[in-house]
């Protein structure tokens, strides 16, 4: 079973999704493709941050089910040498971003992500594709 590390826009994606589209989003596919699910610390302290203590809740018994990576120093050390890079190309990307590209990095594992315009910038960091869906009969 692959595992998938998914960018904290494919939760905000289902969590916003009607109930009648709920099928139609990328975590409903990945979890019904049998994937393994897990995200970057770095997620849940950015679906966290906000002041709604029911949206707290909803997302700690979504990450029950996710597996969650830790920030460690392997993580860090990669997220130093993607910022160099990106830095010395004058590519940044977001801090939040960097840590969790480091940390698919750092795991070997494919990112779930709509944000391609920045993650794409990241050299060897592979990215899960609507097609990688469909083709693996996820859609």
């Amino acid at each position: 079973m692959e595992r998938i590390c998914l960018d904290t826009n494919v939760l905000i994606d289902h969590k916003r999704a009607k109930a009648s589209e709920k099928a139609k989003t990328v975590l409903f596919r990945l979890a019904a493709g049998h994937y393994q699910l897990a995200i970057s610390t770095i997620t849940a302290y950015e679906l966290l941050r906000g002041d709604n203590q029911n949206e707290d809740q909803y997302w700690l018994q979504m990450f029950e089910n996710l597996q969650v990576l830790p920030l460690d120093l392997g993580v860090c050390q990669t997220a130093a040498n993607v910022y160099k890079n990106l830095k010395r190309r004058s590519l940044l990307i977001e801090p939040e971003d960097l840590f969790i590209a480091a940390t698919a990095l750092c795991h070997g594992l494919k990112l779930a992500t709509s944000n391609l315009k920045h993650f794409s910038r990241v050299d060897g960091l592979q990215l899960l594709r609507e097609a990688d869906l469909s083709e693996a009969g996820g859609g």
